[in-house]
C-alpha cells in the first residue's frame, strides 16, 4: 500500500510542474479519508476533523458522519480540532463563536480558554522536492476576529483549540460552536473528556528555536525601544504557549559586562607582528559594508592651550595600503564637538613606517580626545578592505615634549585587567522565563569565543586578546567562573547550552575540542553543545549535548551518551528532505508530530530549529525589498558566500513557524504590535511535545513500580515500545494521523490505570 501511495504521489508531483496542485486532498490519499460530516444541505457542508491534518481547499467532504465534535485531553494540555465549512454559494458575514464548556457538576472551562483561528493558505510555487507539489497549502493561522466571507465550492477551515487548565476537574464537558451568516445558522455540539492527570509546567523534552527580533522590527515597523520590548514579550508568550524555548530570551536583559585595564577596543593585540615590546595592534576590515576600526576606550584629557601631534608606526598586509587616522574632540561634559575632528588619510606597506598628524592648537572648548584608527579609507558604504598594524602611538604635547597617552605602546599588565559583571536584569528575566514560563533552556552566548560552520571559522578574541594568549585565558577564567556561579545561585545551572559552533566538518573538530576543553577547564559545570551533520569524531568527553541532524543520528552514540548522563538532541532545517521526517509546509501533516514520537523512540532529550521567523533572505531579495511570507512560501539561502540576487531554495517554510502581523511589509508602514501569527506546523509540533509527555509520564510510572508484575504493568511496558507500523525509523513511519491519535488514547488510559 505504501509503495502504491508513493508512486501516485510522485506522479502528482511531476504533474505539478505544469499546473496547480492536484484536485485531490493529500491527506485523503494518505489515510483513505478523514473527518466527519456534521451537516449537509443546499447551502453548505460542515464537517470536522481532529487537529492532526492539513485540510486543503479542495479536500473532499468526508462520508463518515458524526454530528458531535469529540476531544480527549489531559490537564494543562492544548487540544484542537478543525471545523470546515464548504458553502455552495458565496456566504457573507460568516461568524463562528464558542460557548463555555461545562460538566454535570457545574465545573466550567470558560471560553477564554478556547481560541478560534482561521486556516489560511500560502501559495507554493516551487515545491520543496519531488515529493511535494505546487499549489495552495494551509499554514498561517491568524486569529478569527471578525466576520468572514466564504467562497463557494471551497473549504474554509477553522482551527479551534481548547486550553485545559492545570486545575480543571477531570470528567466530561459539553458546549457548542455557533455558526451563522446572514441567512443561515447551525449549532455544533462539542464534547471534551478531561483525563485525571496533569502535564508538567516545564516540558520534559528540551528545545531551542531561533528568533530574530530585528526581523520583527523590519516587518512590523517598530520604532522605539518600548515598542520592541512589547513586541518581544508577545513572542515570548507565544513560545511559552507552544511549549518551546527560544535561543535567547535575554536579548533585552543581557548580562552587563565591564572590562577595565585594557585601553583599546575594536582591534587585536598581536604578539607575532610588532615593532617593539610584546604587542602591536592589528585592525582588520574584511567587510564590504562596514568600516572596521580600533579606538581608545577612555577619553584622553588634554590642555586646549597647548599644540599636539599624534604620531605612530604602521605596516600593512598589502603594499600601498591606504588608511585613516584621527581624533575626535569632546568638551568638559564629555560630549562630542561635531566639527572639531582631525582626520587624515595615510599610506603604508609591508615594512614599518613612521607617520604623524599635526593637531595644532585645539579649540578652547576641547578638554578630551579620542583616537580612532581605520585600516582603510573610511567611506559612507564601507566597501574598502585591508589590514593594518599600529605600534608606538604617541600623543605628544608640543609645548612640554611629553607623551600624554602612554597606552599607545599596546602593552598590558595582567594585574591591571578586571572584569565586572552585573546580572541584575538577567536574573530578573531568568525568574520569569525559567520559573514562570517554563522554558527548558537557552543558548548562552559567551563573550570571547570563536565560532563558525563547515564553511568557515574564526578563533576566539577577548577584549582584543587572541585565544591562547595569557591575557585571553585570564579573562575567560574570570568571566566563565562568574557566569557559572550566578546560574548556580539562581537554580538555573544546566538550563544553558553553549552553542558556539555550527555543523563542523572533519578539519574543524580539533578546534571545537580545544575550545570546549577551555570552557570545561574554567567552568566545568556549564553545558557545552554541538550541532553535527557528518559522522565526525566523538567529542563527548568535552561536549555535554550532541545535536545531530535528523537523518544522521548515531544510535550507538545516543545510547552511550544517555548512559553517561549526557544528552542527545536532533534538529531539522533545510535538510533532510523526503522520505525523512521534515518541517516543510508542502509535506505531510504528521511530520512535526512524528518528530517527537521518533525522539522518544530514540531516547533523544531535545529538538532544535535554527529559526522561527526567517522571513527574508538578504541574498535572494532585491536590496530594500522584504519577501512577504504570506505570499511566498519558499525560504531562500542566505550567507555561505551566496551572491546577491542568487535564489537557492532551502525549502518551503524552512526557519519559519510564525508569520509577521504586517501582511504587506513593502507598502504598509503602520506599526503592528501583538501576539504573533502561528503556523499550522507549530500547532502540530506542540501536539507532538504533549504526546512525548504522555509517553514520558507512562515511563516514569512504570519505572516507579520496578519488581512489580501484573497485567496492567505489562501492557504499559508494551505501549512504551512504539510499534513499527507507527514508527520504524527516521524515514519509515505511518503517514496516517489516526494511528498516533488512537495510540495516544491507549497511553492515556494506561496512565490512568497506573495512577
Amino acid at each position: 500500500m505504501k509503495v502504491l501511495f508513493l508512486s501516485v504521489f510522485v506522479v502528482m508531483a511531476s504533474l505539478a510542474v505544469s499546473r496547480e496542485a492536484p484536485k485531490v486532498d493529500p491527506n485523503h490519499l494518505q489515510t483513505g479519508g478523514y473527518g466527519y460530516l456534521i451537516h449537509e444541505s443546499r447551502d453548505c457542508s460542515v464537517w470536522w476533523a481532529e487537529g492532526a491534518y492539513k485540510v486543503m481547499r479542495d479536500a473532499p467532504t468526508p462520508t463518515a458522519k458524526d454530528g458531535k465534535v469529540k476531544m480527549w485531553s489531559a490537564k494543562n494540555e492544548y487540544e484542537s480540532f478543525i471545523l470546515v465549512v464548504k458553502p455552495t454559494s458565496r456566504m457573507e458575514r460568516f461568524r463562528v463563536a464558542a460557548s463555555t464548556l461545562e460538566d454535570d457538576r457545574g465545573n466550567v472551562i470558560g471560553n477564554a480558554n478556547i481560541t478560534i483561528r482561521k486556516v489560511e493558505y500560502v501559495r507554493v510555487r516551487k515545491p520543496t522536492d519531488s515529493y511535494a507539489f505546487a499549489g495552495w497549502w494551509p499554514d498561517p493561522l491568524p486569529l478569527y476576529e471578525q466576520p468572514e466571507t466564504l467562497f463557494p465550492a471551497e473549504n474554509q477551515a477553522f482551527w479551534v483549540t481548547v486550553k485545559v487548565p492545570a486545575d480543571a476537574k477531570a470528567g466530561d464537558y459539553s458546549g457548542n460552536l455557533h455558526l451563522n451568516s446572514d441567512e443561515w445558522n447551525l449549532t455544533v455540539p462539542v464534547r471534551l473528556h478531561v483525563w485525571d492527570f496533569t502535564l508538567p509546567h516545564t516540558p520534559s523534552i528540551r528545545s531551542g528555536f531561533g528568533f530574530n527580533l530585528s526581523e520583527v522590527r523590519n516587518y512590523d515597523n517598530l520604532q522605539t525601544p518600548e515598542e520592541e520590548k512589547e513586541a518581544f514579550d508577545y513572542y515570548m508568550q507565544a513560545f511559552r504557549d507552544y511549549k518551546i524555548s527560544p535561543y535567547n530570551p535575554f536579548q533585552l536583559n543581557p548580562i552587563r559586562e565591564e572590562i577595565t585595564g585594557v585601553a583599546w577596543q575594536g582591534g587585536y593585540f598581536d604578539n607575532q607582528i610588532k615593532q617593539e615590546g610584546n604587542y602591536a595592534y592589528r585592525i582588520e576590515d574584511n567587510s564590504f559594508t562596514y568600516n572596521a576600526e580600533g579606538s581608545s576606550v577612555e577619553l584622553i584629557p588634554v590642555n586646549s592651550d597647548d599644540p599636539y601631534t599624534l604620531c605612530w608606526s604602521s605596516c600593512s598586509r598589502e603594499e600601498g595600503q591606504n588608511y585613516l587616522v584621527g581624533v575626535e574632540c569632546y568638551n568638559a561634559e564629555k560630549r562630542l564637538i561635531t566639527f572639531e575632528n582631525r582626520f587624515e588619510n595615510f599610506t603604508t606597506g609591508r615594512e614599518w613606517k613612521r607617520d604623524e598628524l599635526n593637531l595644532s592648537t585645539l579649540d578652547h572648548e576641547v578638554k578630551f580626545l579620542k583616537i580612532r584608527l581605520f585600516p582603510t579609507l573610511r567611506t559612507a558604504s564601507g566597501e574598502k578592505t585591508g589590514t593594518v598594524w599600529f605600534d608606538d602611538v604617541r600623543l605628544v604635547n608640543n609645548r612640554s615634549g611629553e607623551n600624554e597617552f602612554p597606552a599607545g605602546n599596546f602593552e598590558v599588565n595582567l594585574n591591571d585587567i578586571d572584569l565586572k559583571m552585573d546580572f541584575t536584569d538577567f536574573n530578573r528575566a531568568g525568574k520569569r522565563y525559567f520559573d514562570d514560563f517554563g522554558f527548558t533552556g537557552y543558548r548562552l552566548s559567551l563573550r570571547g569565543l570563536g565560532g563558525g560552520t563547515f564553511h568557515s571559522r574564526s578563533a576566539g578574541v577577548f577584549a582584543g586578546f587572541n585565544q591562547g594568549s595569557d591575557e585571553y585565558n585570564l579573562l575567560m577564567e574570570r568571566y566563565l567562573a562568574q557566569i557559572q556561579d550566578n546560574l548556580e545561585r539562581g537554580g538555573w545551572l544546566g538550563k544553558e547550552y553553549i552553542y558556539w559552533f555550527d555543523e563542523p566538518s572533519v578539519p574543524d573538530y580539533p578546534f571545537v575540542k580545544e575550545t570546549n576543553e577551555l570552557i570545561k577547564r574554567y567552568a566545568p559545570k556549564l553545558t557545552t553543545f554541538l550541532t553535527e551533520h557528518i559522522d565526525g569524531p566523538d567529542l563527548s568527553d568535552v561536549t555535554d549535548i550532541s545535536c545531530t541532524i535528523w537523518h544522521k543520528l548515531k544510535h550507538e552514540r545516543i545510547k552511550q551518551m544517555n548512559e553517561r548522563g549526557l544528552e542527545c538532541w536532533s534538529y531539522l532545517c533545510t535538510g533532510p528532505k523526503s522520505p525523512w521526517i521534515t518541517l516543510f509546509i508542502d509535506h505531510d501533516a504528521i511530520n512535526m508530530r512524528m518528530w517527537l514520537w521518533g525522539s522518544y523512540k530514540h531516547k533523544l532529550k531535545g529538538i532544535l530549529v535554527w529559526a522561527t521567523n526567517y522571513w527574508n533572505s538578504g541574498a535572494a531579495s532585491p536590496p530594500g525589498y522584504l519577501q512577504n511570507p504570506w505570499e511566498e512560501a519558499m525560504s531562500y539561502t542566505t550567507g555561505y558566500d551566496t551572491p546577491l540576487g542568487v535564489q537557492r531554495n532551502w525549502g518551503n517554510g524552512d526557519g519559519r513557524f510564525f508569520y509577521p502581523l504586517n501582511r504587506d511589509p513593502n507598502n504598509d508602514g503602520k506599526t503592528y504590535i501583538g501576539y504573533p501569527v502561528p503556523s499550522l506546523r507549530l500547532e502540530l509540533l506542540r501536539d507532538g511535545i504533549e504526546d512525548y509527555e504522555y509517553l514520558t509520564m507512562l515511563e516514569q510510572l512504570v519505572n516507579s513500580r520496578k519488581g512489580v508484575k501484573n497485567k496492567v504493568l505489562e501492557e504499559a511496558r508494551q505501549l512504551l515500545d512504539i510499534p513499527e507500523q507507527i514508527y520504524t525509523n527516521e524515514q519509515t513511519y505511518s503517514k496516517n494521523p489516526r494511528d498516533i491519535l488512537e495510540y495516544r488514547q491507549k497511553v492515556a488510559e494506561s496512565i490512568l490505570k497506573l495512577k
